[in-house]
């Protein structure tokens, strides 16, 4: 049986002929390509991350509550029950002293007022004899005048005799000083039978159940810091334990001569393990943003068609356009879109890597 032979037209021959040349001309390209090896730290895998921008802080820790207590009155301690580190509750006994001298003004002047309670009994009653002698004739208007000044005269005496009993017995009442809420003695520089003047400093008392830092933020990180935003503070001394804390206050100027806002920082301390004038560094995150997917500024690339990434897929870096966000610059990162979880991309400055060559990935 005679074999029949199909014959294409020459323009399709010449068609095919070109088309398997110019494929035969691009694998003989893409064998030429040299094979890069790309090390792990060369590579970065997308994966979506929580970040937030940080403002490192620190500072001394301080008693938000705390009370320096003064002598006010003028006398010789007789008793001093506590120390400096004793543990008091409000009410407590701190210092008590000598009253003998207290009590006997107390004494003098309430005899004093006493004594002119009874003249101003006396002078009234002369005052009501007179007027009725004026209501008969019988005595000048004068008299009565006198009569009545007298009166008011003496009115005005025992208002300042009880101001002056006030006083004593308000002396007499600071001659116990006692603590006026639960907390820990700080200072106490007098001794007991030391004899104190007015406003002598006699100790300090402090709550430790809240502790505050004062921090200094630079004034450019400033913006990013407002009130509750939650903070997690190392102390010097607790190397494994982190304190939790909070915003609580924001100077409204900086500090003279810096470029630095004080900012405070509000920190529980219901178990009394912090003291204060602890050494605290920290951590305040602003600007938290959750599952998204950030790379390392060195991953990006620029050309005339925009911002892109090399991506490696089946062996070969390929050309993945991509939009950008948020930049963290204190980190390095920068919001990235365009790009699917899992994925992986060249993250090292690599200048010489170029799109549509083939790569190798240790351990890939």
């Amino acid at each position: 049986m005679p074999v029949r032979r199909l014959f294409w037209p020459r323009a399709i021959r010449i068609a095919c002929l070109a088309g398997w040349v110019a494929a035969g001309a691009a694998q003989a390209q893409e064998a030429a390509k040299p094979t890069m090896e790309l090390a792990q730290v060369d590579i970065t895998k997308v994966e979506p991350h929580d970040i937030a921008s940080e403002v490192r802080i620190a500072g001394s820790l301080t008693p938000i509550r705390r009370s320096t207590l003064a002598a006010r009155v003028a006398s010789t301690i007789v008793e001093l029950p506590v120390k400096v580190g004793d543990v008091v509750k409000a009410g407590d006994l701190l210092i008590r002293f000598d009253k003998m001298a207290l009590e006997s003004t107390l004494t003098v002047r309430q005899a004093s007022a006493e004594a002119m309670r009874a003249q101003l009994e006396l002078a009234e009653s002369v005052q009501r004899r007179t007027a009725a002698l004026g209501e008969r004739g019988a005595s000048s208007e004068a008299a009565q005048l006198e009569a009545q000044a007298n009166v008011a005269n003496l009115q005005a005496q025992i208002r300042s005799k009880q101001a002056e009993i006030a006083d004593a017995e308000r002396d007499l009442a600071n001659a116990e000083v006692r603590a006026v809420f639960d907390g820990v003695i700080a200072s106490r520089p007098v001794e007991q039978d030391q004899t104190v003047g007015l406003n002598t400093e006699l100790m300090t008392i402090v709550d430790l159940s809240k502790m505050e830092v004062d921090a200094g933020v630079p004034t450019s990180r400033i913006p990013m810091v407002s009130i509750g935003q939650p903070v997690e503070l190392n102390v010097e001394g607790f190397p494994d334990r982190t304190f939790s804390g909070k915003v609580t206050r924001i100077s409204p100027t900086a500090v003279a001569g810096s470029r630095a806002v004080r900012v405070f920082l509000a920190i529980e301390n219901y178990d009394g393990i912090l003291k204060g004038g602890m050494f605290t560094t920290g951590i305040l995150k602003v600007d938290e943003r959750k599952n998204i997917i950030a790379l390392p500024n060195s991953a990006i690339r620029t050309d005339q068609a925009g911002s892109f990434v090399l991506k490696v897929q089946d062996g070969v870096l390929r050309r993945q356009p991509v939009q950008l966000g948020t930049a963290w610059t204190d980190r390095s990162l920068v919001e990235v879109s365009g790009l699917a979880a899992g994925e992986i991309v060249v993250s090292a400055p690599l200048p010489a890597l170029e799109a549509d060559m083939p790569v190798v990935v240790e351990g890939l």
